[in-house]
């Protein structure tokens, strides 16, 4: 009877079950089903770049055509007020300037410790090594807002607060947990005998590790430093709670300073962000290739 009903309650979703499909002939359907791929793919692409297209529009824009209505889809004619604005009147650069250290100290840190923890996860006998690794990506589910707090007062302590230093520690602790669990889960792709053979070979631990085992992982390394720059790059709270100077600002910030009381400037704000996201498509732009193997390697996606 179950059996029975739930043949009755399954939906069959195969093109047979449209009317009209059997009738058409097989090129008349794959390019139906082109066309439909080809819609949906231009639609999702459409509602991707249109707020990236509008802000680079906007940021070029006088402050008339900002607010201007019906506003204009292009500049005309192009302006660079709001550019020479942020550059040259406010801590602009100095903020970018910190969040390139920000952003690369969190890569260069997450990435090593994190490839290392993975990697003796997978190779060393640890008692139970699955809860361990369980607990670690426990730690991933917390969120910022509930870990700033105690981490200001524990920094402080240390004499780290209002640092960069102290910024890419912090930062760092929260990029971790799901680092960990990722390069552990892409160590166990690489196949043990590899290792074996050339210690077999002559070749000390570290030998293997770092002339067989490393290369191998190179992708996974690459998804964690995309992830870990993703996270620092765009950190709010953290940087909010631990950075107390303007001058140590970085862009997630600084960017905030430019919606004041009871207005939002537009022209800079768009200007701003038009640049920060320039080394986010570049980091993603040479390193896509390796991204996606190690992300699949890895159990995501």
């Amino acid at each position: 009877m179950s059996n029975r009903k739930s043949k009755q309650l399954h939906v069959r979703l195969d093109g047979d079950n449209i009317p009209g499909w059997g009738r058409l002939s097989y090129p008349m359907r794959k390019r139906i089903v082109e066309g439909l791929y080809t819609f949906f793919t231009a639609l999702t692409m459409f509602i991707i770049l249109a707020p990236l297209a509008w802000m680079f529009s906007t940021a070029f824009r006088t402050n008339a055509q900002v607010f201007a209505l019906p506003s204009p889809l292009l500049p005309n004619p192009i302006s660079f007020e709001h550019m020479e604005n942020i550059l040259f009147e406010t801590g602009y650069v100095r903020w970018y300037v910190n969040t390139l250290i920000f952003a690369g100290g969190v890569v260069l840190l997450t990435t090593f410790t994190a490839t290392l923890a993975g990697y003796g996860l997978t190779r060393i006998n640890i008692p139970r090594k699955q809860l361990f690794a369980r607990v670690i990506l426990f730690g991933y589910m917390f969120p910022a807002i509930l870990l700033a707090i105690p981490m200001f007062i524990f920094w402080r302590q240390l004499g780290w607060v209002n640092s960069l230093g102290g910024l890419i520690l912090a930062q760092t602790a929260t990029a971790l947990p799901f680092s960990i669990w990722m390069m552990w889960k892409f160590f166990q792709t690489v196949p043990i005998s590899l290792e074996e053979s050339a210690q077999m070979a002559g070749a000390s631990r570290f030998q293997a590790f770092y002339e067989i085992a490393l290369p191998m992982a190179k992708p996974g390394m690459i998804a964690i430093a995309v992830f870990s720059y993703a996270v620092a790059w765009n950190s709010f709270t953290i940087p909010q709670v631990l950075l107390t100077s303007n001058e140590n600002w970085v862009l997630s910030i600084g960017m905030f300073s430019f919606i004041v009381q009871n207005r939002v400037l537009w022209g800079q704000l768009m200007a701003a962000s038009a640049l920060a996201v320039i080394p986010s498509f570049l980091f993603v732009y040479f390193l896509q290739k390796y991204l996606l193997r190690g992300f699949r390697a890895g159990g995501v996606g």
